[in-house]
């Protein structure tokens, strides 16, 4: 089976929202100091590298991610090129799948780096695309909204559609076309986001 990782590495370099929690690892045993095992412990934001939202990010009365539904997260998928300042109807025109991952410029920015602008989600392209059966929209940038939005128009057009978001993709080495998509988010109880591992599998392949 051939894989894409389009993961984002986390760690204590992975660039975060300015205030937020930054990715802290560390070694909590060593088998070169005594003990049986090596054994380490994460800190970090939900919101760090590749993830995953829930609506509770947005909406006070919103799911958690430990009750959003998997389905979404698992199947056909086109990955469509935009290079423009945001994500248009336009960009959509030609989208099949019930799942739709947009490369952007933010993919060509490093995992350490935290983007200026990023490519934001029209709203008018996710009602567009909730019209043609879409569950879920992925980008490489940190988020779907501009950097500086404080209405999340993106987030809650997404919620009123009942689609699922991912957010902080890696996408510079995939080409525009149909794959097969698999980002399962952490079970988190209670949690408004939770890191994914996300990977194409190129349709047609073994």
């Amino acid at each position: 089976m051939t894989l894409i990782d389009i993961t984002r590495t986390l760690s204590p370099s992975t660039a975060v929202w300015p205030g937020d929690q930054p990715v802290e690892w560390k070694w909590t045993a060593r088998r070169e100091e005594g003990s049986t095992v090596n054994l380490g412990a994460i800190r970090t934001s939900t919101h760090a590298g590749t993830h995953a939202d829930a609506p509770l990010h947005f909406l006070d009365d919103g799911e958690s991610i430990d009750t959003v539904p998997l389905q979404p997260f698992v199947g056909p998928v086109d990955v469509v090129h935009v290079s423009g300042s945001s994500v248009t109807p336009v960009d959509v025109e030609a989208v099949a799948a019930r799942r739709v991952l947009f490369r952007t410029p933010a993919s060509e920015v490093s995992t350490s780096a935290w983007p200026e602008t990023v490519t934001a989600i029209h709203p008018e392209a996710i009602r567009v695309m909730k019209d043609r059966g879409v569950v879920l929209i992925g980008t490489d940038a940190p988020s779907i909204d501009p950097l500086d939005s404080t209405s999340l128009d993106a987030h809650h057009a997404i919620a009123e559609a009942g689609m699922v978001n991912l957010e902080g993709l890696r996408l510079s080495d995939v080409s525009p076309g149909r794959y097969r998509l698999l980002a399962l988010p952490l079970k988190i109880e209670g949690a408004d986001a939770a890191p994914v591992r996300a990977v194409l599998e190129p349709v047609g392949r073994g």
